[in-house]
Parts: structure tokens; C-alpha cells; sequence
């Protein structure tokens, strides 16, 4: 199956992103926050074992008077052998190694399946530029991966990167993961990254879990650097992801068949300033594959003058087989309303699929610190065919 994207147009000079346009976030590792993305799949069979996929970024200017601008975020081939043992990459894409940072390359990476449970990966290029630039003489960036399987679904493993900005060392780390059901109920992870260059802890975090009938509850501790941190897609997760350390605990009751209730309580330290972060949420599925769902969030979260308090409203709506509707809608009010009493941010999306056609819309609205008001939208039509 192939699929190629015939248009994608930027209603308003912005960014936005909005389901069914919501780039997933193994995307996002470089792009400014808040980014505007927009995905034009291309992910089809070329042969039984070679695929192909293409994300394409288009960005609306950030100031008055600069142009839109856009970049592809992916664009790569994969293959793999016949018994399944060797997969390889080529082109550009994210690659994500264990507790290392996410990195944005135009290269190659392969993943092999060793004897004994063993598997080891490696990944080779250069560093992406973003706003379709090319990169500099000397840059490049190298890593690798190795680790063991463990368990039904569980694995260690032990990964180092090092990426060089005009031959000279930019950034070093060494991390280390874990992961392991210790029954049909418990699950334990941790990972940990190091940064060989700040010589300090980059990101180190903490799990626990453990399922008993309608409750799941869950046990976390992390620190993260700012280099580790993802950028996001909506007001909630602009603000809320900072680097700071957290500690705190989630419990899932599944009320009923359809309607999970959530909350999650943590400590929270920035700097030398002590907070909290709580959330509590529930989702509502409106079938039993989960196509339909209504979600509502409460949260509380910062430290000092930078806390806020905020709701959250998320609606997917399938129509029809062919038509599928979706909203969000945030509002958020800060502590310190020197930087405004509200920062509302909204969207509303529409998809429509029929046949071999699938056309998107998408429209964001909202406010802030950095904008008064701001209007977004992007436009997708695609078509897929079979292959020979």
C-alpha cells in the first residue's frame, strides 16, 4: 500500500496541531515549542520486507512579516531480513536509544538480534537543520545500544552517543535502562542518562506499577534537564513540562466498562522552589474500540508566582465511517495575573476518509504571554493506491 499527499496548505500563517493532524511525539525532538506539524504519511509496503514513511512540517512565522515556513521531519526507508533478525533504516528520522535524548538525523541506523537474547543498534549521521538548511562541515552525531531481553517483555540495556558541531564535542551521554514484569501484575522500569560533557545527571526517572482488578496504581520519581525535555503540542503541556525534579503517584480506577478516573498527585521542586502537581481526569469512551472519547482534566501545578490552575476539555466524535470530528479546548489562569487573568487555547478538527481519499482540517485558536490572540489552521489531502 502506498499513500502520497497531493496538497497540504496553510490556511493562516501559523502553527497548529490538532487530532486527527497531531504529529505522534517520538517526532518532536528538535522542533521549537510550541510546534506546528502537520503528518503526510507515506508509510506503505514498497516489498514485503521494505517500507517507506514521510512526515512533513509545516510551520506558520512566529513574528509579523516573516514567511511560513516549513521542513520534512521524516522521510525514510526501512528493511528488514527475511527471518526478521536485521532491521535498518535510512534517511531522516528520530532516533530514540534507550535513556539517551532523542536526536534528529539524516543517516542510518541498524538493529540486530543476537544470540542468547542479546540485540545491539547502532546509529551514524548528520545532525538535521531544521528550516530546510543544511548542516555544517565537521558535524556529525554516532551511538550505539546494546542490551538483553529479559522476561515476556522486559529488557536492560546499556546506550552511549556523542555528537560533535564542527568537529568540536557538543554533547556526550551515556544512559542506562531497565524494564520487567515481575508478574501478571507488577511492573518495574528505570533509566537514567548522564551527560559526559555538564558532567551531571540529564535525566533519571523511577517507576513502579501494580494492577488489582479495577485499580492500577502507579509509584514515580524523575529529574530532567531541559535538554531532555519534548516539545509539545498544546498550553497544557508548554507550561506544565519543565525541568525540574517530581515525585508523586497515579491511580487509574476503571469506574466503569468506558469511563476511567484518574489522579495523579506529585512534589514538585524547581530550582530551590517547592511545589505540587495534580491532576485529576477522566475519560469517557463512547464505543467499545475507544474511536469516540470525551476527556476532562482539572490541574494545579507550579511553584511561587509561576503556579496556575487549569481545565481541560477533549472531544473525538465519529460521525460517520467517514467523517470524524474532534475538539480541545483549554483554559489556563496564572497566579500572577500580570501576564494576563487567562490564556485560553482551543482547537477544532475535522477528517474525512472515503475510499482510496482522506482529507483533514485543522483551526487553533488561543492567547498568551508571547501572543494577544492567534489563529492557526492547516489543510491535508492525500490519496493511496496499491502497489505493484
Amino acid at each position: 500500500m502506498k499513500r502520497a499527499a497531493l496538497a497540504a496548505i496553510p490556511l493562516v500563517a501559523a502553527s497548529a496541531a490538532a487530532e486527527p493532524l497531531r504529529l505522534r511525539g517520538d517526532a518532536l525532538a528538535t522542533t521549537a515549542s510550541p510546534a506546528g506539524l502537520l503528518v503526510l504519511n507515506a508509510d506503505g509496503k514498497l516489498e514485503e520486507r521494505l517500507s517507506a514513511e514521510a512526515v512533513v512540517w509545516m510551520a506558520g512565522s512566529r513574528t509579523p512579516g516573516e514567511d511560513t515556513t516549513g521542513d520534512v521531519l521524516v522521510i525514510a526507508v526501512r528493511g528488514r531480513s527475511r527471518d526478521g533478525k536485521t532491521n535498518a533504516r535510512l534517511g531522516r528520522f528520530v532516533s530514540t536509544m534507550g535513556a539517551l535524548r532523542p536526536v534528529h538525523v539524516d543517516g542510518g541506523s541498524v538493529r540486530l538480534r543476537l544470540p542468547h537474547r542479546f540485540d545491539a543498534e547502532a546509529v551514524a549521521g548528520v545532525p538535521v537543520v531544521l528550516g530546510l538548511g543544511t548542516g555544517r562541515a565537521w558535524d556529525w552525531v554516532a551511538g550505539g545500544r546494546v542490551s538483553r531481553r529479559i522476561g515476556f517483555g522486559g529488557s536492560v540495556g546499556v546506550a552511549y552517543a556523542q555528537r560533535r558541531d564542527r568537529g568540536v564535542r557538543a554533547s556526550e551521554e551515556l544512559g542506562a535502562d531497565v524494564g520487567a514484569e515481575l508478574n501478571k501484575r507488577t511492573d518495574v522500569g528505570a533509566r537514567a542518562a548522564y551527560d559526559l560533557v555538564g558532567e551531571g545527571l540529564a535525566e533519571i526517572m523511577v517507576s513502579a506499577s501494580h494492577r488489582r482488578g479495577a485499580l492500577r496504581a502507579e509509584a514515580y520519581a524523575s529529574q530532567r534537564s531541559p535538554s531532555h525535555l519534548v516539545p509539545a503540542t498544546s498550553l497544557f503541556s508548554v507550561i506544565g513540562d519543565v525541568p525540574a525534579q517530581r515525585a508523586g503517584g497515579v491511580l487509574t480506577w476503571r469506574a466503569a466498562p468506558r469511563l476511567d478516573v484518574i489522579g495523579d498527585l506529585a512534589a514538585l521542586r524547581v530550582d530551590d522552589d517547592l511545589g505540587t502537581d495534580l491532576t485529576a481526569r477522566g475519560r469517557l469512551r463512547l464505543d467499545d474500540k475507544g474511536a469516540g472519547q470525551i476527556t476532562g482534566e482539572l490541574r494545579r501545578s507550579g511553584v511561587d508566582d509561576h503556579a496556575w490552575t487549569g481545565a481541560r476539555l477533549a472531544v473525538r466524535v465519529p460521525v460517520s465511517r467517514q467523517i470524524t470530528l474532534s475538539s480541545e479546548i483549554e483554559l489556563i489562569v496564572p497566579d500572577d495575573d500580570r501576564r494576563g487573568a487567562a490564556w485560553p487555547w482551543g482547537l477544532a478538527a475535522a477528517s474525512w476518509r472515503c475510499a482510496d481519499w482522506e482529507a483533514a482540517i485543522a483551526v487553533e485558536a488561543s492567547a498568551s504571554p508571547e501572543y494577544t490572540r492567534r489563529l492557526d489552521g492547516l489543510f491535508q489531502l492525500s490519496r493511496r493506491w496499491e502497489g505493484p
